[in-house]
């Protein structure tokens, strides 16, 4: 339309970054319905389900504002309204700054989010897997398998839980005095058969625990992959800021040109 040379050039550059932030936002909302529907994932023990719940609406929501700004800037920039770019700047803008709170947010109590996540995956082991509504025995089944673990700090923690395996597995096993109590089959090695599966979860006091089970405990292993990780959220977060805040920019330069523009028509 009015806007030629240098400005149109931005023009298409905003319409590109715009068309970036329409597809994130989509992503992030359809990443958001699948962790309501299927909640497998690591960071569900960094929470208790009433938290991971609110922070999936928020993620939900997130993607909704990040859309709908993707959206209006494209609209806006296709159309040069200067409405509508003013529009899109307060939703980066604002976007911009929940980013940049939450990251700061994030680095000062990583140390209390080290802990919460040790607390949480102790507490699912000892009350709430198994527990009826509850999607913490998924979850932590999907966990035990994936970093070849078993309990919060070992198979020993299962010996205290509420949770009481199959009975009939337990009583079908030799009658003793001993003391003994069965552990999840997400604790077996992956390469067992379900008969030495079956074997292996029912622990004795006086028997040391089967080479079959994972031997190593799931908070540490969890913190571990979660820190691997942390470097490319790192990036990519700087990435996208640096993407967003010189959309922020460039859409002011464009309203100044198009109210230039529309004032010398």
């Amino acid at each position: 339309m009015g806007l030629t040379g240098c400005y149109a050039v931005l023009k298409y550059l905003v319409f590109l970054m715009n068309l970036i932030f329409w597809i994130s936002g989509l992503i992030i909302i359809v990443l958001s319905i699948w962790m309501y529907f299927d909640p497998t994932f690591y960071i569900t023990m960094t929470q208790d389900e009433a938290s991971y719940y609110s922070g999936v609406y928020i993620l939900f929501l997130s993607g909704a504002l990040l859309f709908i700004v993707g959206f209006l800037g494209c609209f806006g920039i296709y159309n040069e309204s200067q409405r509508l770019l003013v529009l899109f700047f307060c939703g980066l803008l604002l976007i911009l700054v929940a980013q940049i709170s939450a990251g700061i947010w994030a680095y000062s109590n990583s140390d209390k989010l080290q802990n919460l996540l040790r607390y949480t995956v102790s507490n699912t082991v000892q009350y709430e897997y198994g527990k009826p509504g509850s999607y913490r025995k998924d979850s932590f089944d999907a966990i035990q398998k994936g970093l070849k673990c078993c309990g919060a700090n070992g198979p020993e923690d299962w010996s205290s839980s509420s949770w009481k395996g199959d009975e009939n597995l337990l009583k079908l096993s030799i009658t003793s005095k001993v003391k003994q109590y069965e552990i999840p089959k997400s604790c077996c090695n992956s390469n067992l058969d379900e008969r030495r599966c079956r074997k292996a979860v029912v622990i004795y006091d006086t028997v040391p625990v089967s080479q079959d089970i994972y031997l190593k405990g799931c908070s540490e292993k969890l913190l571990t992959k979660l820190e691997e990780n942390v470097n490319t959220v790192v990036i990519l977060t700087v990435a996208i800021g640096i993407i967003e805040f010189s959309g922020l920019i460039i859409s002011l330069i464009l309203c100044c040109a198009i109210r230039t523009v529309t004032k010398y028509k």
